[in-house]
């Protein structure tokens, strides 16, 4: 009986482990999304339009600056923009998958240190510059209790996700023409 008992503690304790780091880890390493959705490109079947050559100054309540974040261009997504050049957004290291790994960790755990603390942005769409736009932050961090389930679906190593939505109308920019034309 005491042996059972041993085991079943060792066995809980592993678990414990297990769990402790997968959630110690979901919370150093983060993946941030972002959508700019501007209402000056409004359709008959849309409410709003997803802007190109987009520029972020990320900012906490303090309003200092936390990140940038820039389109990439022709496709339009938008990524931040690690201060090192070395790491930048990671594009950069897509040629070999070790490389990519390497820096994608260094990137997704310098996103960790910031993401929870956004509040607003300096958005900028071409030539159209709006200051301290609120955001609207989704954020999960649900996933880290099955990151050690061998599934290519469930498994996996846990992240925190944030998703940042920021509500814009460029027609308020003076310089109306020089926005559409960028667009």
């Amino acid at each position: 009986m005491k042996l059972l008992g041993k085991i079943l503690l060792v066995a809980a304790l592993a678990a414990a482990c297990v769990l402790g780091w997968g959630f110690w880890y979901s919370v150093n390493h983060a993946v941030v999304y972002f959508s700019v959705n501007d209402y000056a490109l409004k359709t008959p079947r849309r409410l709003y339009g997803s802007p190109h050559d987009v520029s972020l100054v990320l900012r906490d309540a303090a309003n200092n600056e936390l990140a940038v974040a820039r389109s990439v261009e022709p496709q339009g997504y938008i990524l931040a923009v690690h201060p090192n050049r070395e790491i930048g957004d990671c594009r950069q290291a897509t040629t070999l998958q070790a490389n990519y790994s390497a820096c994608f960790k260094r990137y997704s755990s310098w996103m960790s240190k910031w993401a929870a603390q956004v509040s607003s942005a300096d958005v900028r769409v071409g030539t159209c510059e709006l200051h301290a736009v609120p955001v609207t932050v989704y954020r999960s961090n649900g996933e880290w209790p099955v990151w050690w389930v061998p599934l290519p679906h469930v498994g996996g190593l846990p992240r925190e996700y944030f998703s940042f939505s920021f509500d814009i109308d460029s027609r308020t920019c003076s310089d109306m023409g020089n926005i559409k034309e960028s667009l």
